[in-house]
């Protein structure tokens, strides 16, 4: 088991056949768990279906970010995405009652009180901001349902989060010709 997972993250407007370079190297490790798809991005169905067979090939789920009303993601994304991220509380609240239970969904919180309402409201994980690791580590400490760090940027931040208690490193892919080797780096701390 390792001590935390990696969350890639595909920033809003990335090139696909960048993308698919980029994660075709950082994918097959095995800390890397799931990806975030940025909210409002719509794919063609080719380029989905190259990402989703990679995505399937390393075990690696998809996690789309969305925003409410659901109508404004294709459903052919929400047919094969393995669960959703939502931007707050609201959100949250919206979308389990509109996708139900079965729908794994995590969401972006502050504060602890946005946490607390996330997790009695049915999220699956919650997630916050980068740097706030008093949050990461009350959270951890009190709680079972996962938290995420996010934007993690430097191996100094994954040491850091990892210490806290988070269960996830959310990085932000940068296609500055480094995301390999910053992942490789995370994923040896993430190993434990």
């Amino acid at each position: 088991m390792t001590a935390c997972d990696l969350y890639p993250v595909l920033p809003a407007g990335f090139d696909m056949d960048a993308a698919l370079e980029v994660l075709r190297d950082i994918l097959p490790l095995p800390e890397v768990t799931a990806l975030r798809l940025p909210c409002g991005w719509t794919p063609e169905k080719a380029q989905l279906s190259k990402l989703v067979d990679l995505l399937h090939a390393n075990g690696v789920a998809m996690i789309p970010e969305v925003s409410v009303p659901l109508s404004s993601t294709p459903d052919f994304l929400l047919g094969l995405c393995d669960g959703l991220h939502a931007a707050c509380v609201e959100d949250l609240v919206t979308l389990r009652k509109t996708v139900g239970s079965d729908m794994p969904i995590g969401c972006a919180c502050d504060n602890r009180d946005d946490a607390m309402k996330a997790g009695e409201s049915g999220a699956d994980y919650v997630a916050f901001p980068a740097g706030d690791l008093e949050l990461v580590t009350w959270w951890s400490s009190v709680m079972e349902l996962p938290g995420v760090t996010e934007n993690v940027t430097t191996a100094a931040d994954a040491s850091s989060a990892i210490t806290a208690g988070a269960d996830f490193l959310a990085i932000p892919l940068q296609f500055d010709g480094k995301d390999k080797e910053r992942f490789s780096a995370m994923a040896v701390l993430a190993a434990g």
